[in-house]
């Protein structure tokens, strides 16, 4: 089965089920996972009046070890397409290094309620179709919202991609300029 790289419009249904956010924001940052659970962050975002969209993520360990990042420019759609996409693409990458248990945590609670009522069968929508389709193979696999302010590598690492190839890429190691985003991740809370 081939995905086409399509961007359609996504509305979100009245009435969502609940979704977890992490709070009060002036103390938001990245939390490990718990043991044995690794944590996928993804961020999609929209740059200029052109409408160009791109999509970005990490997948940390539970002791917060970088395992692979991926970017990627999509072209022109809206920023719940482009969350969209980046989740795919990041549960694609989980399931392809082997994750048997995954924390999917993103900033668009929009995204998580769409999904959310992909998995009750009301929206089927291409995406989030795949989207679910994925999450439904044997592996353990959870969603959660974060502020934008606990998301800030996954942010960065979307706004590394570019629009001059057709695949995604993965970076194995992490990239230059990130090591203090990651290095501050791993930090104690005071």
């Amino acid at each position: 089965m081939r995905l086409k790289n399509e961007c359609r419009a996504v509305t979100v249904l009245s009435q969502p089920p609940s979704v977890q956010s992490i709070a009060p924001r002036d103390s938001v940052r990245w939390e490990k996972p718990a043991v044995g659970w690794c944590k996928l962050n993804t961020d999609g975002l929209v740059r200029g009046e052109i409408g160009l969209a791109s999509f970005g993520g990490v997948i940390q360990s539970d002791q917060g070890s970088w395992i692979v990042g991926f970017s990627k420019g999509i072209g022109v759609c809206s920023v719940l397409d482009a969350e969209l996409w980046g989740i795919y693409e990041g549960l694609l990458t989980a399931w392809s290094v082997s994750i048997q248990q995954l924390v999917v945590e993103v900033d668009s609670i929009d995204a998580i309620r769409v999904i959310h009522q992909g998995l009750a069968g009301f929206i089927s929508l291409s995406i989030v179709a795949y989207i679910v389709q994925l999450v439904r193979r044997s592996w353990s696999v959870q969603f959660q919202h974060i502020p934008r302010e606990g998301n800030r590598l996954a942010d960065s690492i979307a706004k590394r991609a570019t629009f001059d190839d057709l695949v995604c890429r993965r970076f194995l190691s992490i990239p230059e300029g990130m090591m203090e985003l990651v290095q501050m991740d791993c930090l104690p809370r005071n």
